[in-house]
């Protein structure tokens, strides 16, 4: 009897689990506050270091930065060209150099172009926004003529077939790790607007607002990075009547979320506006110099690439000037009836 009155003692015991629901209620704020300390960090970084980095980087880098836009416009206007012309090659012209011929001759409109290459300038220059200018000319129809807008209209109707097999972005959704990525970002954003959503949230301050508006922009631009940093920022969930396990949960999100917000941090602090305006005048004239280091190293490469681009189309422009002269010649001999 004694037994049973003893097992049963031992199964109305309680155990007292309030020190324990204190500890991770501790822990947990204490993680809270690292987090807090963390977003400080970003926003400082976002709203103070990187503007004023930006002005000072405007002032002291000027004549890299011009030169660099200069360069980088030049690229531009050479891989267009090169574009163009090889684009010729795929749509009915036999090879880059008559291509390359007949691209500048169409820029000069000094003489009559065959019907081929006006199709195949149609087929290269119109776009599934419809007629474009490029170099100053203006893509599409050459004139008038009936048969130019039939072939107008069937490249239209191509362009709007393609379209009709992508989605908005264009991305195929086919490949397993773009369904992947597309339901992970969806999943993030789901996971702030619970949090941060007016209808849900209610009032917002204006650091939850921003947060807000940020992460509508990350979700526009599927930026799954920017979605966890943003929710590692927002989290604000109390603890009041709160279970045990779910208090510890919480420390697990939180930790993994300050985890996320450090790895963040690491990759701003290797950027050369982290912390900026807490430099003194020494540490700016280092940065200064590794700045201007940093940019005549990305000018530099910019430039092989433009001479790259250069030497690519005077080969081209060689043979086509070998080819008029075949060109010529066969049209001297028949001419001569030879």
């Amino acid at each position: 009897m004694s037994v049973a009155v003893e097992v049963a003692s031992r199964a109305l015991s309680v155990i007292d689990n309030e020190p324990i629901r204190r500890q991770v209620e501790v822990e947990l704020q204490s993680v809270r506050v690292a987090i807090d300390r963390c977003e400080q960090e970003i926003v400082r970084h976002e709203t103070l270091d990187l503007p004023a980095f930006r002005q000072w980087m405007a002032v002291q880098c000027s004549d890299i930065l011009n030169e660099r836009h200069l360069i980088e416009e030049k690229i531009w206007g050479l891989r267009a060209r090169l574009s163009t012309v090889r684009g010729l090659t795929q749509h009915g012209i036999r090879n880059e150099a008559e291509a390359f011929f007949w691209f500048h001759e169409i820029q000069r409109e000094t003489v009559a172009i065959p019907p081929y290459v006006r199709r195949a300038w149609e087929e290269v220059t119109i776009g599934r926004s419809g007629r474009q200018t490029a170099h100053g000319v203006e893509t599409g129809r050459f004139g008038d003529r009936p048969d130019d807008e039939r072939t107008e209209g069937r490249s239209a109707n191509r362009a709007s077939e393609e379209n009709a097999t992508l989605p908005e972005d264009g991305r195929d959704r086919s490949d397993p790790s773009e369904r992947e990525e597309s339901a992970e970002h969806k999943s993030l954003y789901r996971k702030i607007a619970r949090l941060l959503h007016p209808d849900m949230a209610g009032a917002l301050t204006k650091q939850e607002l921003e947060l807000w508006y940020q992460a509508q922009r990350a979700y526009e631009e599927k930026d799954v990075v920017a979605l966890e940093t943003i929710l590692a920022r927002c989290d604000r969930v109390g603890t009041n009547s709160r279970t045990l396990s779910e208090l510890r949960g919480l420390v697990m999100q939180a930790n993994s979320r300050r985890a996320t917000l450090r790895r963040s941090i690491d990759g701003l602090a290797a950027l050369p506006s982290w912390r900026f305006l807490l430099l003194d005048s020494a540490e700016i004239k280092t940065r200064l110099r590794n700045v201007r280091r940093e940019l005549e190293g990305a000018v530099r490469e910019l430039i092989r690439e433009a001479i790259v681009l250069e030497n690519e189309l005077k080969r081209i422009g060689r043979r086509a000037d070998q080819w008029l002269l075949r060109r010529k010649g066969a049209g001297a001999q028949l001419g001569l009836g030879l």
